[in-house]
């Protein structure tokens, strides 16, 4: 009767000890769009690039300022632009 009764027991635990090591549902793969939304940013170059492919001229400077990018170039005729560009795509 107790060996029965430990044959049992030893069942169940390694039958309980398997469900626990059992692989748990696959995590979903990452949404595309939501990679999207995480690279979202352009760089300071893309920025210099974005502004002056607009406006022409030599970027002196590009610098962050909130939700934008503040680029200054210097147009052929001498003077200094200061553009803005925005940080989000």
């Amino acid at each position: 009767m107790i060996k029965m009764l430990l044959i049992g027991l030893s069942f169940l635990v390694s039958v309980s000890a398997t469900a626990q090591l059992s692989p748990q549902e696959p995590l979903a793969p990452i949404s595309p769009h939501w990679v999207l939304a995480q690279k979202s940013e352009i760089s300071k170059s893309q920025a210099a690039a974005i502004a002056q492919k607009k406006h022409g001229g030599k970027v002196l400077s590009v610098s962050r300022e909130g939700d934008v990018y503040r680029v200054k170039l210097l147009q052929d005729s001498g003077r200094v632009k200061i553009v803005t560009v925005a940080a989000q795509k």
